[in-house]
């Protein structure tokens, strides 16, 4: 069996991630990747372990401390209940050193998740059972880590925990699918609407991305049925699709 964390989010209004490595006109993500959604849950998860470090230095690189519990999942993903809309703004820099003005003009691209309706992003944690056991972190641990989760990624993605679902579910293997999570896009046959986006694969590590492995996902606008050889899993009665 696998455990599971299904964790809702209200976003306060924007989410502003940037795709890496990225120029000095930063490209935003539309959707949240999985390294985020491993990163929201490790920064509080440590903060109960009495550890505040965000960033460690090992092998001549800087790496996030949420590559240490990499291991602990078995898939990460999430859905959002509307699609969500990009925005950039150019901003213009003043600074004053030794008594002379310094311009300088930079980009803020972010996601906009606000309107007349209520935006929710649901993230999804699966959570290998005899990796815990070996880990010094329970699954306590991470019922409370996800109700502590404060942000995805960047300090103005400012998010609030609005309900954490917790319980057990075996992964099976079927022919056909439907689900409105993100999904590997790997040779299956998709019907209906939805965006791909190229994010780093977070099972290759997390926090040196200039040569991480790269994936596809797919990320519904709605329900959307995937047929082909699939790995799938029930949780809170929705199906996720999984890594082949």
């Amino acid at each position: 069996m696998t455990l599971f964390l299904k964790v809702t989010l209200r976003p306060t209004g924007i989410v502003a991630l940037r795709a890496l490595p990225q120029s000095k006109m930063r490209t935003p993500l539309r959707y949240v990747p999985p390294t985020t959604l491993v990163g929201a849950i490790a920064y509080p998860l440590y903060h109960l372990s009495k550890s505040r470090t965000e960033t460690i230095y090992e092998r001549n690189t800087f790496k996030s401390t949420a590559n240490s519990i990499v291991n602990l999942f078995e898939w990460v993903t999430v859905k959002n209940s509307k699609k969500p809309k990009l925005y950039g703004a150019l901003l213009k820099i003043n600074t004053v050193y030794r008594g002379n003005v310094q311009s300088a003009i930079t980009s803020f691209p972010f996601t906009v998740l606000y309107g007349s309706s209520d935006f929710t992003i649901i993230a999804a944690y699966l959570i290998n059972e005899n990796e815990l056991s070996r880990s010094t972190f329970t699954m306590r641990d991470f019922e409370r880590a996800a109700w502590g989760i404060t942000r995805l990624g960047s300090r103005e993605s400012i998010v609030s925990v609005e309900n954490v679902e917790r319980g057990k579910a075996e992964i099976v293997e079927s022919s056909s699918a439907v689900t409105s999570y993100a999904f590997p896009f790997e040779g299956f046959e998709v019907q209906g609407r939805g965006t791909l986006q190229s994010v780093v694969d977070w099972r290759s590590g997390i926090g040196d991305y200039s040569g991480a492995k790269r994936m596809v996902l797919f990320y519904p606008e709605e329900n959307v049925r995937v047929t082909g050889p699939l790995r799938t899993i029930t949780i809170g009665g929705e199906t996720i699709v999984l890594a082949p």
